[in-house]
């Protein structure tokens, strides 16, 4: 028995996320459910792989994990090519390797990093709908900045959650956030130990409030607090990108 390791990178642009979902008595179409079809093939057995992390619908990922046990002879490098073979375009094995037996994609993690790409123009551009959320007000990238920094930290972010009642416990850990502008292009960099639900959408559109003037900075920790009603929006998804997991 071999645990194996994949590293992949899709476009979430036609797919319900990562995790495999039943809605209304019917599979929907999602990244977990393309390639336990294409293991299918390949291996000739049901295969169940364990990824990093969900990742919600229309969001993409450079560097998605997935691990998965196989009775197999095979080459690891047939094993890539045959599945990038089996795969649509938009899904890609970019790196494989067996791990230990006890690796848990998603429970052998220290950290996640996303990055959320806006494009800050007057204009929006056709050939980037479905890779950022395009803003035609200016943004205070220094007001940004600093309400960032109040949100590092161990923290309950309930308020950012998708459906906060669901979870036991909100509080997450949150490493840094890093706000970058190239040219029209605004990068926000956020890496936390784990992420609740819709948690870094959420952030960002906090975060763009904050630069339009709409929330201020030192409304930050009372509204994380809950001293200060919030309700959030998350921004939109075709911005957000699952850059690098860190075991």
């Amino acid at each position: 028995m071999q645990n194996i390791f994949l590293k992949i990178e899709y476009l979430g642009t036609n797919y319900f996320g990562f995790q495999i979902q039943q809605k209304k008595g019917k599979s929907e179409l999602t990244i977990q459910s393309v390639l336990e079809k294409a293991l299918e093939k390949l291996f000739k057995e049901n295969i169940r792989v364990i990824g990093s992390g969900r990742t919600d619908r229309g969001v993409h990922a450079k560097a998605q994990v997935v691990n998965f046990k196989a009775e197999t002879k095979i080459p690891l490098g047939n094993i890539k090519i045959a599945l990038n073979t089996l795969l649509p375009q938009d899904i890609r094995v970019k790196r494989i390797k067996k791990v230990a037996l006890d690796f848990h994609a998603r429970f052998s993690v220290k950290s996640k990093i996303y990055r959320y790409i806006i494009m800050n123009s007057k204009e929006p551009s056709v050939f980037s709908k479905d890779f950022v959320w395009h803003i035609n007000s200016e943004l205070d990238l220094d007001n940004m900045k600093k309400a960032a920094k109040e949100l590092v930290g161990r923290k309950d972010f309930s308020v950012f959650a998708k459906e906060a009642k669901r979870y036991e416990d909100c509080h997450r850990t949150l490493s840094s956030i890093s706000i970058k502008k190239k040219k029209s292009f605004i990068y926000i960099d956020i890496e936390a130990q784990g992420f609740l639900r819709c948690m870094a959408r959420n952030i960002v559109s906090f975060l763009v409030k904050v630069g339009q003037g709409k929330i201020r900075i030192e409304d930050t920790s009372p509204i994380i607090s809950k001293k200060i009603p919030y309700i959030n929006k998350p921004a939109p998804a075709a911005g957000l990108y699952l850059c690098k997991v860190k075991y």
